[in-house]
C-alpha cells in the first residue's frame, strides 16, 4: 500500500523530474516543521515557463489527517494551465483524491486556447476511473470549497478505499505525463489581451484557493497563525 505520508509525493516527484527542476528558495524554516500535534514537509521548485512547483505534506495528529498536495503554478503570461493533485486521508473515514488541470484562459472567451489545455483531461478522467475501478467509493465528491469554481469541467474528485491508494500512483503519473506534453508546447502569450487575461485569471485562481482552503483553521491550531500564513504564502 502506498504510504500516504510520502508515497503520493514520491510518485509526483518522479513524474516531475522530466521538467528539469531547479530548487526555489522559500521562507527559511518552512521546508520541514515538526511540532506537538503535527508536521509539515514542503519543497518548492521552478522550471522554464513555471513560476513555482510545490510538493507539500501536512499531518494534523488530532484529527489523523494527512494531506499531500502537488501544485504547478505557470509563469505569468504563459499559455499553460495550473496542475493540482491532492490527497487527503482520514483513516477509516475518507480518502479523497483531487486531480485536475485548471485553465488560465477562459473557456468561453477563448475556447480554442482553453480547450487545448483541458480537453485532454476528459480522457484522463475516464481512464482514471477505469484504473481505480471498484476502489472508488464515491466517483463525484463535492469539493467543500469555493476553489471548485476554478476547476475544469472534467476534474477528478473521488473517495477511495485503501486499495485505491496504490492505483492512484499511476493515475497521477498519467496526468503528469499529459501536463508535461502541455509544458513542452507552452510559450508566452504574444497577444496583450490574452496575456493580461491569463495573468489576471492565474492570480485570481491562486487567491481563490488560498482564501478558501478548509485546512487553514486546523493548521492554525497546530502551527499557529503566523506560521500557517507563511506556509500559505509559500504554497500559493
Amino acid at each position: 500500500m502506498m504510504d500516504t505520508r510520502s508515497g503520493f509525493i514520491d510518485a509526483a516527484r518522479h513524474g516531475l523530474s522530466a521538467f528539469a527542476l531547479a530548487p526555489l528558495n522559500i521562507d527559511p524554516g518552512l521546508n520541514q516543521i515538526q511540532v506537538p500535534g503535527g508536521s509539515l514537509q514542503l519543497e518548492c521548485y521552478t522550471a522554464d515557463g513555471v513560476e513555482k512547483i510545490v510538493l507539500c505534506t501536512i499531518v494534523i495528529e488530532a484529527t489523523s489527517v494527512v494531506e499531500s498536495s502537488v501544485l504547478v503554478w505557470p509563469a505569468a503570461g504563459y499559455d499553460l494551465p495550473v496542475l493540482w493533485c491532492n490527497l487527503t486521508r482520514v483513516p477509516q473515514v475518507m480518502t479523497v483524491a483531487i486531480v485536475d488541470v485548471l485553465p488560465v484562459m477562459d473557456p468561453v472567451l477563448w475556447p480554442e486556447r482553453a480547450m487545448a489545455a483541458v480537453e485532454g483531461v476528459r480522457a484522463l478522467r475516464t481512464h482514471a476511473l477505469a484504473r481505480l475501478g471498484e476502489t472508488v467509493v464515491d466517483p463525484a465528491v463535492m469539493l467543500p470549497s469555493r476553489a471548485l469554481y476554478a476547476l475544469s469541467p472534467y476534474h477528478l474528485c473521488v473517495d477511495l478505499t485503501d486499495a485505491g491508494l496504490s492505483r492512484l500512483t499511476t493515475v497521477v503519473d498519467d496526468y503528469l505525463r499529459a501536463y508535461h506534453a502541455l509544458w513542452q508546447q507552452a510559450s508566452r502569450l504574444a497577444d496583450p489581451l490574452e496575456r493580461d487575461h491569463s495573468v489576471r485569471r492565474g492570480r485570481a485562481i491562486r487567491a481563490l484557493m488560498k482564501a478558501n482552503d478548509p485546512g487553514f483553521p486546523f493548521m492554525v491550531k497546530v502551527f499557529g497563525e503566523e506560521t500557517t500564513r507563511r506556509i500559505f504564502d509559500a504554497v500559493f
